[in-house]
């Protein structure tokens, strides 16, 4: 449908019950799409004992139920609603895929504007305008507070391709969440919200100086995080003013407030002070990383120009985590191979146990680095950008995390309590260490968040107790439904958006 967030009305417009953003409570999904095969992913809960539900295509390919849940109502007064923070193109998402495989020599497909909860600002060029394509952008958001009360803020980055530090001007915020995870309290200007990452933050109603402004008017900021945007770097960035914070009894003007100085690179929140509420203490891995296959680079993976090893590739590059991208088949999800000692295809990404014996109570340490390790691989760059790495199905510990190119001698690890979540970003040029414990059975997508990357081929499926997931199953029946209806519909060459090529992505 026709969405116009920042006044520019865009044609390919994917949403949910005619809404954007989507509805609270999604109750049945209907797919009116006519050439896309889509599945629900219910981003950041663990689906404990029912990998099934998880929603990820071809891995386990269902739909499932989402819970939300918040911290203590004694720290605030009041809950505002989901604060999404989103970057915006003007052109389909299949569209731009093409360009970020460089179809044509097109390059990196760039965004046009920022959103803050479905409203943005979009300067319409005459030519834009003559075409009929701008009509009036939605008013900014806007969120009226009382002087001397607590607001809690939940902080998501939806965005396709940047991180963003969010900011109210001459306020501080006291962030007290991560990614479902509370954290001992602490007080920041800003707060880095890399793409899929949520933070509960809690906003007082008292600004920090006397040099209030009389209509008492604050912007909110979404501050591109320099090194991390899908924006053209060339170019001056969109406005950053996308939101606006009104007292009870201010005007109706914008607000004149300037920013307040602020750590704006890319890097998430200090690791020092990401200290989780509730402790743990990691233990030794089971695996060896560096030894048994634990250690996984990301980069660029060109094709085989000889014999085209990579079903689906093309010619083009293609990110990875391993040494291959990943590309599913739609017709062959991974939860119905479990069990069978299969051989899994390469492109289908599948870390295994690797000869160990992997118990509930058992540690699994991952090493992602953004550099070669240990000596490169052919047919493959490294090109220095950060990566949001999202591991479903877990919380994942950070054991290190560095902007250094990684070399296991040097490294030291946190396993006293470390900070914990289902999103952090690795470095550019750099390295992020995570361990999750097994006791969650099932096969768990690993990935990058920028959606560029994931449907490229950056990501893996950890297989996690294969022997003792088909006892978490609940649904096999319905899985078997699902996969009924895809094979009638996938049979039916009328619903093949080319007559020459079904699939041009890694299938997540």
């Amino acid at each position: 449908m026709t969405l116009a967030p920042d006044g520019f009305k865009n044609l390919d417009g994917k949403v949910f019950n005619e809404k954007f953003p989507g509805p609270w409570i999604q109750i049945k999904v209907k797919n009116y799409l006519q050439f896309n095969g889509t599945s629900i992913h219910w981003h950041g809960v663990r689906m404990l004992n029912t990998f099934e539900q998880d929603g990820v295509n071809v891995s386990n390919e269902n739909r499932g139920p989402m819970t939300f849940y918040g911290p203590s109502s004694a720290n605030y007064d009041e809950s505002l609603d989901p604060i999404l923070i989103t970057d915006w193109s003007h052109r389909s998402a299949f569209t731009d895929f093409y360009r970020e495989l460089g179809v044509n020599g097109s390059g990196r497909p760039l965004m046009t504007s920022i959103l803050l909860n479905d409203a943005g600002r979009y300067k319409c060029t005459g030519p834009e305008i003559e075409k009929g394509n701008c009509t009036t952008a939605p008013p900014l958001f806007t969120k009226v507070i009382e002087t001397g009360k607590k607001y809690l803020l939940r902080l998501i980055n939806t965005s396709v391709d940047t991180t963003f530090v969010f900011a109210v001007d001459n306020h501080n915020l006291t962030v007290i969440g991560m990614d479902f995870v509370p954290i001992v309290p602490y007080t920041a200007r800003g707060v880095l919200v890399g793409i899929g990452q949520r933070y509960h933050v809690i906003l007082e109603a008292k600004p920090q100086d006397d040099r209030a402004p009389a209509d008492q008017n604050y912007w909110m900021r979404t501050i591109i995080a320099n090194g991390c945007s899908g924006f053209n770097t060339s170019a001056p960035n969109p406005p950053e003013e996308n939101g606006i914070l009104r007292y009870a009894k201010a005007a109706k003007e914008n607000p004149t407030t300037k920013k307040t100085p602020m750590d704006e690179s890319c890097a998430d929140e200090p690791y020092d002070k990401l200290v989780p509420v509730v402790k743990w203490t990691v233990g030794e891995p089971v695996n060896e990383p560096a030894e048994q296959g634990g250690t996984f680079q990301v980069g660029m993976t060109e094709v085989d120009p000889v014999d085209k090893k990579y079903p689906g590739h093309g010619n083009f590059s293609r990110w990875d985590m391993g040494q291959t991208p990943m590309f599913l088949n739609f017709s062959d999800p991974t939860i119905n191979s479990l069990g069978q000692n299969r051989q899994w295809p390469p492109e289908y990404g599948v870390i295994g146990q690797s000869g160990a014996t992997v118990k509930e109570d058992s540690w699994i340490y991952l090493v992602i680095t953004a550099t070669s390790f240990p000596f490169g691989a052919p047919r493959r760059t490294f090109i220095p950008a950060a990566h949001p790495i999202h591991l479903h199905g877990h919380d994942f510990a950070i054991l290190a995390q560095s902007e250094k190119p990684y070399w296991d001698p040097l490294v030291k690890l946190k396993k006293d309590n470390p900070p914990r979540r289902d999103v952090a970003l690795l470095p550019a040029n750099g390295y992020l260490i995570i361990a999750f414990q097994a006791d969650n059975p099932g096969s768990w997508l690993m990935h990058c968040h920028i959606a560029w990357h994931a449907s490229s081929g950056l990501a893996l499926q950890i297989l996690e107790r294969e022997s003792e997931i088909k006892y978490t199953i609940q649904g096999k029946n319905e899985t078997e439904r699902i996969c009924k209806n895809w094979n009638t519909w996938y049979d039916n060459k009328a619903n093949h958006w080319s007559p020459v090529e079904f699939q041009d992505d890694s299938g997540i």
